[in-house]
């Protein structure tokens, strides 16, 4: 696969979207996995690895270090395909694919994702890191799709305030003119990716049809990356204020 174009896209928009990535067995044999997951691991984990759904219990709205629980999640950190396109966009031929996490929308009663930058949270410095969304199912305009505005990742780490939402724990303080930086809701099929930069601007709406919308992410950043640990320390005590505030 040539990467060229679509690294031009990223670095212009902050995101962009490769189609027909995993093909219908891959995606069977993730969806195995994930399904064992799901109903066999997740009900033994502790609060704060695993995120339901507050309207319903039994949905997981998120999850995370996923290749933990398998091979089937491990191996998408050496997928060819993924770990070629993040070495294109950051000309890093030495990084690695960093973790995989799960986030799902349950039909009816997926909750929405407040608008918010990544980086708040990772306090990453140089900004050279990005989320790989892996379509399980489609996403479409009824069900929540995740929504990018398009040049945010230009702005720099903007202000948030807490949103008092498990998994996600802050929010914008204001949101960038839409008229300037628009939003574009990522539709996508099964085995589709989207690639989003670590500064740019996203959020997601509820699911509204009667079918879940179930995404995988892989996270990754260059070697050049580096955390600034006391940014990062105020963070986790914010998510473990949070946490505190909903025991």
């Amino acid at each position: 696969m040539q990467f060229r174009d679509i690294v031009d896209r990223y670095q212009e928009d902050g995101f962009a979207i490769v189609r027909g990535v995993f093909d219908a067995e891959a995606l069977g044999t993730i969806d195995s996995a994930l399904d064992v997951v799901v109903h066999e691991i997740a009900p033994k984990m502790p609060k704060g690895e695993v995120y339901y759904e507050e309207a319903d219990t039994q949905s997981i709205k998120s999850m995370f270090r996923m290749e933990d629980h398998g091979e089937a999640f491990l191996s998408l950190l050496r997928h060819p395909v993924l770990l070629g396109l993040a070495r294109a966009v950051f000309d890093d031929p030495a990084m690695d694919l960093g973790t995989v996490m799960y986030f799902g929308k349950a039909a009816r009663s997926g909750s929405l994702t407040p608008p918010h930058q990544d980086n708040f949270y990772q306090c990453f410095e140089p900004p050279e890191a990005m989320r790989i969304t892996i379509a399980m199912d489609a996403s479409t305009a009824d069900n929540g799709p995740l929504t990018c505005q398009r040049g945010t990742h230009l702005l720099g780490v903007l202000p948030h305030r807490p949103s008092d939402v498990l998994g996600f724990s802050q929010v914008l303080d204001q949101v960038p003119d839409p008229t300037r930086y628009p939003d574009v809701e990522i539709c996508l099929e099964p085995g589709d990716i989207c690639i989003h930069a670590t500064n740019t601007v996203h959020h997601s709406g509820p699911n509204r049809t009667d079918h879940p919308r179930r995404q995988l992410a892989v996270e990754c950043s260059s070697t050049r990356v580096r955390q600034n640990q006391s940014l990062l320390a105020e963070r986790r005590e914010a998510v473990a204020r949070l946490h505190r505030k909903h025991q």
